[in-house]
């Protein structure tokens, strides 16, 4: 009966550790960041760096309580001519960089509560496949803003 104990909370042990292994090794998400947007405009974009963990997974869902609807996107240039589409999903491969940026992938935020104000920030939660939702502030920066300017402190 002892021996069984011991084995049970060796398991245990075992277990607790794997997990937080897990979500140690998970994506990461840094610099996030959207442009201000005009009064009476209800439409917006937000970008961000993923940093693959350990194993390969995918972004299925993001929302904000600043917007009804968070869609996947991506902008494609044929011929001169962008445009945009709508995605399932963003695949985050294990230890690779995905940014999300002007002009490539980045998320429409749709049904906007109010005009995004440069100097304010919001939450946004990212869903992913495997590692769960993590939850990042989004800074709004100046309508001007481009991808440099989109580094800052990770929140």
């Amino acid at each position: 009966m002892i021996i069984d104990a011991a084995r049970g909370a060796a398991l245990l042990v075992l277990i607790s550790m794997a997990t937080l292994a897990r979500a140690g090794d998970a994506p990461a998400i840094s610099g996030a960041w959207a442009r201000a947007t005009a009064p009476g405009v209800d439409v917006g974009a937000a970008y961000m760096v993923i940093e693959g963990g350990s194993e390969a997974d995918r972004v299925l869902h993001v929302s904000s309580p600043r917007a009804a609807m968070v869609h996947l996107h991506s902008v494609e240039e044929r011929d001169g001519v962008a445009t945009m589409r709508a995605l399932e999903a963003i695949d985050v491969p294990p230890g690779q960089r995905i940014e999300l940026a002007p002009k490539g992938l980045h998320l429409m935020l749709m049904g906007l509560d109010g005009p995004l104000v440069a100097g304010q920030s919001f939450p946004i939660t990212v869903r992913f496949a495997t590692a769960g939702e993590r939850t990042v502030t989004v800074l709004v920066k100046p309508a001007t803003a481009d991808a440099t300017h989109s580094q800052h402190p990770h929140h």
